[in-house]
């Protein structure tokens, strides 16, 4: 009897060691990881609906409301990023600068919506510096939570653009000489006005916003029209153009005073999903790549 106990429990303590080597495997694997392979895999399985109730229902619901906890899984990579001010940095000639100074602005749950994804647009510049790092575009993006910043300063709606201000000029004391500043934004407008079929496939169209209170605008409206016009030559349905805004009720800045570098990129509206997005990035991703390849030229 005594030696059936003994075998028992040495099988169960076999058992237990496997379970702690497997567990320990898996989570090396996830750690260790670049946020490349990582954020390929979810994309590749969020825009396949078959996969609607894959692994993303078995994840902490943390790591996908905010996309930067993915992004921070690269720290230990072989990629030179590092954090700075809870800033994702590329030391290797970043070009891009990327922010939302409406960080709440959120898309459509369809196909999502056994998922524990938010699909909004820090999760959309998440994306589109994916898809520029992987064109060679070194790509910063901002992680800092603007709304916690205007709660603690006691802010409005309005005021977002004071918050995000903020940290844009820390990232234009860094590096003040980026090709391109984007504040991504999604639009209010509804499905029929926000999205495009084109050879059969969806996308999310984009609108450019210009502030005309800005007295030097016409260096921002310069890189807004070269960018546009891009994208006019080859999908000219995608674009909605550029709207001038000043006066009562807007901002009519857009911070767009401190460079002329600097663009406001609505993406979308509410009604559009995640698969509409990422085709419209796929394609916004190597238009931004030409405007700097050209301006490189010069």
């Amino acid at each position: 009897m005594r030696r059936f106990k003994y075998k028992r429990k040495k099988r169960y303590k076999c058992v237990f060691l496997v379970f702690i080597m497997t567990l320990l495997f898996n989570c090396n694997f996830v750690l260790n990881n670049s946020y490349k392979n990582i954020i390929s895999f979810i994309f590749e399985n969020t825009i396949n609906y078959k996969y609607k109730n894959n692994i993303f229902n078995n994840i902490n619901k943390n790591v996908f409301n905010n996309p930067v906890n993915i992004l921070h899984a690269n720290l230990k990579s072989k990629r030179s990023v590092v954090l700075v001010n809870n800033v994702l940095y590329n030391e290797n000639n970043p070009k891009i600068y990327i922010y939302n100074s409406h960080q709440g602005e959120k898309y459509s749950y369809e196909y999502l919506e056994n998922s524990n994804i938010t699909p909004n647009v820090m999760l959309a510049s998440s994306m589109l510096k994916e898809k520029l790092e992987n064109l060679g575009i070194k790509t910063i993006i901002e992680t800092n939570d603007i709304l916690s910043y205007m709660n603690k300063h006691g802010l409005n709606h309005g005021g977002s653009y004071i918050a995000s201000r903020v940290y844009l000029s820390d990232i234009y004391k860094k590096y003040p000489n980026l090709d391109l500043y984007i504040d991504l934004h999604r639009d209010s407008v509804e499905r029929d006005s926000s999205t495009i079929v084109i050879n059969g496939k969806k996308y999310a169209r984009v609108l450019f916003v210009i502030g005309l209170e800005n007295k030097n605008y016409q260096k921002n409206l310069n890189v807004t029209n070269k960018i546009n016009n891009l994208i006019l030559k080859k999908y000219p349905s995608l674009t909605r153009g550029i709207m001038k805004k000043e006066g009562p009720g807007v901002n009519g800045v857009y911070n767009q005073d401190l460079d002329g570098n600097i663009i406001l990129l609505e993406l979308g509206g509410y009604k559009n999903n995640i698969d509409e997005i990422n085709n419209t990035l796929d394609i916004l991703s190597e238009i931004i790549k030409e405007y700097i390849n050209e301006k490189e030229k010069i």
